[in-house]
């Protein structure tokens, strides 16, 4: 059915390519066709009409000292590695309609834990017609990985995520645009053998997303922008009674990618509203920030600050908070060598009491890297991690180690 919504989207922007007026501006005159200008010339290379960026990586090689952060019987230690190739494929037609599409198969490795390995795949197909001042975008994408899915999952589980979406783009003026967005994606679990956890049963839903967004441009790598949400979840286990609806009105700001300060700060308030009246609901702030800012040639500075609802799998509540904030640098010791450090804290807070008390989880994660570009495409980095979880019950306190490498190949 989807991949039908698919075809008659692209149809119907074909068709209105087609009779499209031909002259005007390249890629239009919004910032977010000048972004898909600045995307499809800084592709790695051309073949033919197809504009290619190709990315292969080798990450979190090393020895981790407990590979399911105490969620398994006992602490497993064991040599793992991620590795696979990402590909970037744009296909511009006339300057008014963009085919883009990512694809990124990643094989999981475990020397001893053979149950581990797998393979994740990430797809996404996207297309985007422009105009003189408008954007209208409409895609699908397809994971199927085995991760941590957040902070409350100890085990891997696999899930598959399939969505659509689509969005349309205004920019009336030099500093002024909207943009309203709709998604949809279903999630679906599997279970695993190591936990009691019914996944599927708790957590296979589907998700509906509407926003509203407003942006005004402060300076030319400056965005104000202040956004509306409305979003409902319908879970396929009606007697997991998680059934909701999402209300969010947030703000912040949006900085260019090639600026001194990097990334996007959004803090704002959400009411999660359980449709069972039984059940606890959500009110208060919440937040999705991530910034970076250049303050002397050889010195970055980061910041992090995430707060927001997730469902739970652990408790029959129907969410739990997660909470985390941190800050990083980054010293330049040279062109090519660069030392950087991180830190993080968090913390879980769940409404349900559980034995006569609420459970709480405060962890901390100090993170410290070495990374080498040993060409101009090409980056190797050494690194070392510590995770700690210390909870309220007892029994869910751990700690994890890693030591390992990364290489990134950029072609």
């Amino acid at each position: 059915m989807k991949h039908k919504i698919l075809c008659f989207v692209l149809v119907s922007l074909v068709s209105l390519a087609w009779v499209a007026e031909k002259k005007g501006f390249a890629y239009g005159k919004t910032w977010v066709g000048r972004d898909l200008e600045w995307q499809i010339k800084n592709a790695g290379f051309n073949l033919g009409p197809f504009h290619v960026r190709t990315v292969f990586m080798l990450s979190n090689a090393g020895i981790d000292s407990n590979i399911y952060y105490g969620g398994g019987p006992e602490p497993i230690k064991d040599l793992t590695f991620t590795a696979g190739p990402a590909f970037d494929v744009y296909l511009p037609l006339e300057k008014k309609l963009i085919f883009h599409i990512y694809e990124s198969p990643q094989y999981v490795y475990y020397k001893e834990t053979e149950r581990e390995r797998t393979w994740n795949n990430y797809f996404r197909g996207e297309a985007h017609l422009v105009f003189s001042r408008f954007v209208v975008s409409a895609g699908v994408g397809r994971s199927d990985a085995k991760e941590r899915w957040n902070t409350e999952t100890d085990i891997p589980i696999f899930r598959r995520e399939d969505s659509v979406q689509g969005s349309l783009f205004w920019q009336p003026a030099k500093r002024t645009s909207f943009n309203f967005s709709y998604r949809m994606a279903r999630y679906d679990y599997e279970e695993s053998s190591l936990e009691a956890f019914m996944y599927a049963e708790k957590l296979n839903r589907e998700e509906t997303s509407f926003n509203l967004t407003g942006y005004r441009e402060v300076s030319s790598r400056t965005r104000l922008f202040l956004d509306a949400e409305y979003g409902f979840f319908d879970f396929a286990n009606p007697a997991s009674q998680k059934n909701s609806k999402n209300y969010g009105g947030y703000g912040g700001f949006e900085f260019s990618p090639l600026g001194k300060i990097r990334g996007r700060v959004k803090v704002g308030y959400k009411y999660l509203d359980s449709i069972n009246p039984q059940r606890s609901d959500y009110r208060g702030i919440v937040g999705d920030s991530v910034i970076s800012a250049r303050l002397m040639k050889a010195l970055v500075a980061r910041a992090s600050y995430k707060r927001d609802v997730q469902f739970s799998v652990w408790t029959d509540s129907t969410y739990f908070l997660e909470s985390q904030y941190g800050a990083g640098t980054s010293l330049y010791i040279s062109k090519n060598i660069r030392v950087d450090y991180d830190y993080y804290q968090g913390t879980n807070d769940y409404p349900q009491e559980f034995g006569g008390q609420k459970r709480r989880d405060d962890y901390q994660i100090h993170a410290v890297g070495l990374y080498l570009r040993l060409q101009k495409d090409t980056a190797f980095g050494i690194i070392a991690s510590r995770w700690v979880r210390d909870s309220n019950l007892d029994w869910e306190d751990d700690d994890r180690d890693f030591v390992g490498f990364n290489l990134t190949y950029d072609f």
